[in-house]
């Protein structure tokens, strides 16, 4: 096993613990980079997952690089878990507007608080050296991810109220060392995709924009009682979907002290299917029967998680001294809208558009190990926003450039158990939203200020000791 030099007791905890302890962190719901999630070590966090692509330390190399499996040795298993305390935004309102089309005006609400959730992830990672130089691997992880929640009647109440995005990733994966200094690996990505989304609906705007598609007077609406903003409607949206994708990567070893990996993960379509609710007020449901929607229905969204590409090194300067880093593209134009088809004919579709752009992540770190049993991390990255401008930032996502500042410290007190927990501190410039509504054109004008977020991760690794698998049938 990649590793310093450790006491010679051995661990002799049960595998069973292990597995228990991850378990115990929760489901996976955490998002960053867009809704794109980095958390896959703990161990890896302390230097920001600064050439987590090269490194190869432990089995979490199965979600960053597969061809780094041909490093290790023996039987490893990697539990991490995470709580992300974020990401933390304030909304500040500045002078958001009614559509025109319904009269006009401001839209009236408080700011929303902080949407911000607690996240807790686990993820889990198994490799195991069949030949000497064929390994294989199992990994499940959360590639992708969001939630967020805002107060009851803010002022973005129409655009969104919570969001939620869980993806678990099944990864088995095999590597080939094809000589001494090149490896491939690759695998299947098994994904599950599961969205919620919910917003209030302006019901007096709603009816006076049909009113108005069908020739039918304002008088009606204001008959009924049904004037923007005074009556207002409730939609949930939710659906999942699994699909399949995979991952490949090449390791480069010029000396026993660099590495140079690189590791691509292809982009999974999910069709979300699932149900739409909806809840309105005594005073809307004529809506219904005069219009046919507005009822619940089924319905489904498609989404394309992109694929991103992964360039990195690690090099040793000295035996306590190592240095990582890293860069990351992420093919976030494949986001350009995100529409909503539902499976009542007279309900139509909600497109709302993104336009997102590809982006990019930079990360460098470093690693130092004084003495045994002790190591410790530093790291730094720069995390691009796909958001282009002001009218694409959506109070779902409301993203923007971000820096990480992280630490960490590793601590093994046998030779097969290691103990690792990380740390890292986000934060982001000020950025504005211009965002228009798609169902009743409302403008949500302002700024988001504060946005930061912080991550705290544990990790603990266990390695069985068993012999190759190879070895013991005789290959």
């Amino acid at each position: 096993m990649l590793a310093p030099a450790a006491p010679t007791r051995r661990a002799t905890w049960p595998a069973a613990t292990a597995v228990l302890l991850a378990l115990l962190a929760g489901p996976p719901e955490a998002g960053a980079g867009g809704f794109a999630v980095s958390e896959q070590s703990a161990r890896g966090l302390g230097s920001a997952h600064a050439g987590e692509v090269a490194a190869a330390e432990d089995a979490s190399t199965i979600f960053y690089n597969p061809a780094g499996l041909t490093l290790l040795s023996g039987t490893q298993f990697v539990a991490s878990g995470f709580a992300i305390i974020g990401p933390h935004a304030t909304f500040r309102n500045d002078g958001s507007t009614l559509n025109p089309a319904v009269g006009g005006g401001t839209l009236v609400g408080g700011n929303g608080g902080d949407p911000a959730q607690l996240s807790l992830l686990p993820t889990f990672f198994l490799a195991h050296e069949l030949t000497s130089r064929v390994r294989v691997g199992l990994g499940v992880s959360t590639p992708f991810g969001l939630a967020d929640s805002y107060e009851k009647g803010w002022v973005g109440r129409y655009h969104a109220l919570s969001s939620k995005l869980e993806t678990v990733n099944v990864n088995p994966s095999l590597a080939i060392r094809l000589t001494d200094w090149l490896s491939i690996g690759g695998g299947a990505d098994i994904e599950y995709a599961k969205a919620r989304l919910t917003n209030n609906l302006d019901l007096g705007s709603v009816c006076d924009i049909f009113g108005a598609e069908r020739g039918i007077p304002a008088t009606f609406c204001n008959a009924l009682g049904l004037r923007p903003q005074r009556a207002d409607g409730f939609v949930k949206v939710s659906g999942d979907d699994w699909n399949a994708g995979y991952n490949v990567g090449f390791m480069y070893t010029p000396s026993p002290r660099t590495r140079v990996g690189l590791a691509y993960r292809s982009y999974i379509h999910h069709d979300l299917g699932g149900t739409a609710s909806f809840f309105l007020p005594k005073q809307g449901q004529i809506l219904q029967k005069v219009s046919g929607a507005l009822v619940d229905t089924g319905g489904h969204a498609a989404v394309d998680l992109p694929e991103r590409v992964s360039l990195g090194a690690f090099h040793e300067l000295t035996p306590h001294w190592a240095l990582l880093s890293d860069i990351t593209w992420t093919h976030w134009s494949r986001f350009q809208s995100l529409v909503f088809r539902f499976d009542n004919p007279k309900q139509p579709p909600i497109v709302q558009p993104e336009n997102w752009n590809d982006a990019f992540r930079y990360a460098v770190g470093v690693r130092w190990t004084p003495r045994t049993p002790w190591e410790f991390r530093l790291g730094t990255a720069y995390d691009e926003t796909p958001v282009p401008d002001a009218q694409n930032r959506t109070p779902r996502i409301p993203d923007s450039d971000r820096i990480w500042l992280a630490a960490g410290v590793g601590f093994r007190p046998f030779t097969n158990l290691r103990f690792d927990v990380g740390y890292a501190h986000l934060f982001a410039p000020d950025v504005a939203s211009n965002n228009r509504d798609p169902v009743t054109g409302h403008v949500l004008r302002g700024d988001y200020t504060n946005l930061s977020a912080d991550i705290v991760g544990v990790q603990l690794t266990y390695d069985f000791g068993w012999p190759p698998l190879g070895d013991r049938v005789g290959f």
